[in-house]
């Protein structure tokens, strides 16, 4: 299981023909990919904020928020991974298909997103436009239906 988790993680890193695959990954690769996101994202937080709340509430607390909007946000990705779909191949991909895929596409630029933040709150924008081109870059690599030849 953990050597799933990890070779998702890793085909995740770099956005290629390879990343197209990820779409049929098993739920818990998505789920645990997740989970260390928010694990990370926490604790980068905590040592940028450094709250003056009760540690280990804040920390549950937080890392129950990052891991609440980062779902809405795969979410809204899924969407986007369906309508590009359609859009380039004719050919939309199943939600099912779609949310792996975005959970894998959306790790780096999610973080990259919190470290601009985190440096500037200016850079969200940057974040966001990184983010929507390592979503997209890959599925331009989808094999596009072939036409057919009227006799």
């Amino acid at each position: 299981m953990l050597s799933t988790i990890l070779t998702f993680l890793q085909t995740s890193l770099v956005p290629s023909k390879r990343a197209l695959r990820l779409r049929l990954a098993p739920l818990h690769a998505y789920m645990g990919a997740t989970f260390i996101l928010t694990l990370v994202i926490t604790i980068l937080d905590f040592f940028v904020i450094r709250p003056d709340f009760f540690i280990p509430m804040w920390l549950f607390l937080h890392g129950f928020a990052i891991f609440f909007f980062y779902l809405i946000w795969v979410a809204l990705m899924a969407l986007y991974v369906q309508l590009f779909t359609k859009i380039y191949s004719k050919n939309k991909w199943a939600y099912r298909q779609a949310w792996p895929y975005a959970v894998a596409m959306t790790l780096i630029p999610t973080l990259l997103l919190v470290i601009f933040y985190h440096l500037n709150p200016d850079f969200l924008t940057l974040g966001f436009i990184i983010g929507l081109g390592y979503i997209s870059f890959p599925l331009t690599k989808v094999p596009q239906p072939k036409q057919r030849r009227a006799s």
